[in-house]
């Protein structure tokens, strides 16, 4: 048992390790539990890690977790619940794949931001892949086959490199491109699922198009969302009532342990609290000796603070909503070389994915967040929503303002320059502010959740930066 458990933890080290180009494992992903196990996983394999790193032959601790492969890792050592659930979806996918329907079925994952989905839903990706799942199809039995989509190109980017390094090439594809080639798959796993078109918002013909979940089931036997509509962004993803029903009836397991913010419950619950705009959330933030919150009154003091971060702990990224223009792929009319967030204390830095060396690190398939340079751009959920950022600054922009109140967060949408959260769905009959506002407090929700060990956080209405200022929350 502590040999196997040593040889997992290699691997999912070794994933996280830029020296190592490729790696080889015949075993499946086996979860050993056994007395001392955490002496095991604390302190004898980082001891034979760091030694190892002393002889130039691995790459240090800290190099490896930063990396998004290791955030992302199959081979996580998973929690009991998580344990759980995935024996539950292994089973119902076996009992889907030996029966003699040929009715799509869907499983789905759900639980708020950082309860450990995507490292539950990249172990069963793995398990799918190394184990034999048999299907019965026409009276005879074949393997099955596994593919993994996602409709976010950062998180693709993750998802194509782990692929690459375990040799798992030709099973990660982005949404479109899997539906245009129409490639049947015994089994679909989709990250970011509420993310999924629910329109025709691409150049398809209309006589050819679906949307992107039906078009999906259509090509699998059983399809594995991760699903959690408080991180449904933007209006090409609005639920009609039809589909909204389907998966409230999909069978599924819920996560409900916090693993990404790495603080006392009752810090987890005033972020959650505070990201969803709850009535009575700007209060005094709770001492947590593991994480740090800390609101700035200058949003140039809190770029230093993260550029602090960054070097001390990596990963450590500004992001804000999405209040200043930008368009990709044009310039901006007037004489600036890029579309900048400009704060109302001085700060100018431009959006994501706009600098030289950040288009560069993209085309070699690097995600947005471990790119060095992306440290002197603000992120946006676009380029970070899934991730994991040690220290996250958030900006909130001047659509955040204060709802004195209900002494909360609140939205004033005509503030707001993200026209996908805006514009009227294609599968809507009705679409009010109210809808809208919802999409927008999402996209605060997925900013302010990404922060492992600290949230900063400057706010750029007057109003709702004196009230932060009058709490004295550390300002």
């Amino acid at each position: 048992m502590q040999r196997l458990l040593i040889e997992q933890k290699f691997m999912d080290y070794l994933l996280g390790d830029p020296k190592f180009s490729g790696i080889n494992n015949g075993r499946s992903n086996v979860q050993p539990n056994f007395y001392k196990r955490e002496v095991y996983e604390k302190d004898i394999f980082p001891t034979i890690w760091n030694e190892l790193h002393e002889l130039d032959i691995v790459s240090s601790e800290e190099v490896v977790k930063n990396s998004t492969l290791f955030a992302n890792s199959p081979f996580k050592s998973l929690s009991n619940a998580q344990l759980e659930a995935k024996e539950q979806i292994i089973m119902s996918i076996d009992k889907k794949l030996k029966s003699k329907s040929n009715d799509a079925v869907i499983l789905k994952i759900t639980g708020v931001a950082g309860t450990g989905k995507t490292i539950l839903l990249s172990n069963i990706f793995w398990d799918l892949f190394k184990n034999e799942h048999l299907v019965q199809e026409n009276g005879m039995q074949h393997d099955s086959s596994v593919a993994l989509l996602v409709r976010h190109e950062q998180q693709l980017r993750t998802y194509k490199q782990i692929a690459n390094k375990l040799n798992m090439r030709e099973t990660v594809f982005d949404v479109p491109g899997f539906i245009s080639n129409k490639k049947e798959y015994d089994v679909v796993l989709v990250d970011e699922a509420h993310l999924l078109w629910t329109g025709n918002y691409g150049r398809v013909k209309k006589d050819k198009w679906q949307p992107d979940l039906e078009a999906i089931k259509r090509l699998a036997k059983v399809v594995v969302l991760i699903y959690d509509p408080n991180q449904v962004v933007s209006s090409k993803s609005y639920l009609p009532e039809r589909v909204k029903e389907e998966l409230n009836d999909a069978e599924g397991v819920q996560l409900k342990q916090q693993w990404r913010i790495q603080a006392s419950e009752e810090t987890r619950k005033y972020i959650i609290n505070l990201a969803q705009f709850s009535h009575n959330s700007i209060v005094h933030p709770p001492f947590d000796e593991n994480y740090e919150i800390k609101i700035f009154n200058s949003a140039s003091d809190m770029f230093s603070k993260i550029k602090q971060s960054d070097n001390e702990f990596g990963l450590s990224r500004l992001v804000a909503t999405y209040d200043w223009p930008y368009s990709q792929g044009n310039h901006p009319k007037n004489e600036s070389k890029y579309w900048m967030v400009k704060t109302k204390d001085g700060l100018q830095l431009p959006w994501n994915l706009q600098l030289p060396e950040v288009k560069q690190a993209q085309k070699a398939g690097n995600p947005w967040q471990s790119i060095p340079s992306s440290l002197y751009e603000v992120g946006s959920n676009y380029t970070v929503q899934g991730a994991d950022l040690n220290y996250v600054g958030v900006i909130l922009g001047p659509s955040i303002i204060y709802d004195e109140k209900n002494n909360s967060l609140e939205i004033d949408i005509s503030k707001s320059k993200d026209s996908s959260a805006h514009i009227k769905p294609k599968s809507a009959i009705e679409w009010t502010e109210k809808d809208i506002e919802k999409n927008l407090k999402n996209i605060v929700n997925v900013l302010m959740t990404r922060g492992v060990k600290g949230l900063y956080i400057y706010a750029d209405d007057d109003n709702l930066r004196e009230k932060l200022k009058k709490l004295d929350l550390r300002v």
